[in-house]
């Protein structure tokens, strides 16, 4: 939605500041707009890139390139919009219609007013008559096929990040520096489920409050305390965790609270900067 509406800002800037009598006729009209389909489609290259550009902290390269291409195609469709209109209607005010799916088509079918025209834009016969609706196609179907292929890919390359921990950490980074902490924080309990941990152990719930992120715990067993080698383990696994590292060095603190099950609290083992070392 984003796209198309960068598209829309390109073809309304195109409509205001392009003047030309230029006229176009359906073939080349054609041929065109599957030249700027595929374009639009090819740049879209960038973002298999997405992951490490984001450990590299230059993911707004992508994104700039990304707007500046959407409202390049935007203005490229709004000036051979203008000329087809002129073409067919004599008056470039029918240009919008290129921008709205399947009206555009009426854009498109509708034939020339006049036979001859000196203001008609010369083109070469790969993009005129037939061969120029040939070619509109194979840019047209290379473009959507090639959308797709980046699709896939790209959603490939995600799942494989899921996975990774340096990439989770650069997530989160990025989460921090675009959201600050408590975001931060609230996103990342809402996407933990309540889960068993082993035989004794289950994890409720985990709860963000404020610059906190505290995991809450119910223990079968009840014991009388929490054992202090189980309390170290947790505090160096977390000091050392790719997915709560960057939170904890941008100063969250993790709680976790076990309790037993009439509802009495075992003991918390609490992880800040400072505990980890920083």
């Amino acid at each position: 939605m984003v796209s198309y509406g960068l598209a829309w800002a390109g073809g309304i800037v195109a409509m205001i500041v392009h003047n030309s009598s230029a006229e176009l006729q359906r073939a080349p009209y054609f041929a065109f707009s599957g030249a700027l389909v595929f374009i639009g489609a090819a740049s879209q290259f960038v973002w298999l890139g997405s992951i490490p550009a984001m450990a590299g902290g230059f993911l707004w390269v992508f994104m700039l390139v990304d707007v500046v291409v959407s409202l390049g195609v935007g203005y490229a469709v709004g000036v051979i919009a203008m000329a087809r209109s002129r073409d067919a209607y004599g008056h470039a005010r029918m240009a919008f219609l290129a921008f709205i799916p399947f009206v555009n088509f009426w854009l498109l079918f509708t034939p020339s007013t006049n036979k001859v025209s000196a203001n008609r834009t010369p083109t070469i016969p790969l993009l005129s008559g037939a061969v120029g609706v040939l070619t509109g196609f194979v840019l047209l179907i290379a473009g959507v096929a090639l959308g797709e292929f980046i699709r896939m890919a790209t959603s490939r390359i995600v799942a494989e990040a899921e996975n990774d921990p340096a990439m989770q950490r650069a997530g989160i980074n990025m989460m921090l520096r675009g959201q600050g902490i408590e975001e931060t924080l609230r996103q990342m309990a809402a996407e933990v489920p309540s889960q068993r941990v082993d035989e004794t152990t289950t994890l409720l719930r985990v709860v963000a409050d404020g610059s906190t992120l505290r995991y809450v715990y119910e223990v079968s067993t009840n014991p009388d305390e929490l054992p202090m080698s189980m309390q170290t383990d947790l505090v160096l696994h977390n000091c050392t965790l790719e997915a709560l590292r960057p939170v904890i060095e941008a100063g969250a603190t993790v709680e976790h609270v076990y309790w037993r099950t009439d509802g009495s609290e075992i003991g918390v083992v609490t992880v800040t900067r400072d505990i980890c070392g920083d």
